[in-house]
């Protein structure tokens, strides 16, 4: 008997763990990955205390853009973070992550101190974002991704379960 509630008690999930945050199409500014099977959410406030999860839609060069900016900050120390940008998507479905267009690019302690600059168009990326929601009028844009990047200097890189939805 004591043994059962040994192994129950072990079993109990700690509260304070980071979780994914629900997928929800409402504006709830909510984003998260597992980046290699570890969770990966906006926390915490920069030095300055500038937000750590913002977006921007735009129409750049006749196209319509939108970018997403997600960052970790512990105790004001920089964790990491990522950049997605979504180039010329005019409606909900699915858009693939490429080399010049529609990539994710990220940096940051949390990513074993790989990175990969805006410039970067050599670096290998292989997946998708899915757009659910699109609606310029109330500004909300909600969606999933996924993907794998392989930098030129660092183990593969696997990100699943993505998801996003903002308000801008």
């Amino acid at each position: 008997m004591l043994a059962l509630l040994c192994a129950a008690s072990c079993k109990k999930e700690n509260k304070n763990e980071d979780q994914l945050p629900p997928a929800t199409q409402t504006g709830a500014n909510t984003f998260g990955c597992l980046v290699n099977g570890k969770v990966f959410i906006p926390k915490g406030l920069s030095g300055t205390g500038s937000q750590n999860y913002r977006g921007v839609y735009e129409i750049f060069t006749g196209r319509p853009y939108l970018k997403l900016i997600a960052a970790q900050y512990i105790n004001n120390d920089f964790q990491g973070e990522m950049y997605f940008s979504i180039d010329s998507f005019y409606t909900i479905g699915t858009y693939p992550l490429r080399r010049n267009k529609n990539r994710i690019v990220y940096g940051g302690k949390f990513f074993n101190s790989c990175g990969i600059s805006g410039f970067d168009t050599s670096t290998y990326q292989f997946g998708q974002y899915n757009i659910i929601k699109h609606d310029v009028i109330l500004g909300i844009f909600a969606g999933t991704f996924s993907g794998k990047i392989k930098p030129t200097n660092c183990d593969t890189i696997n990100i699943t379960e993505g998801r996003f939805d903002i308000k801008l």
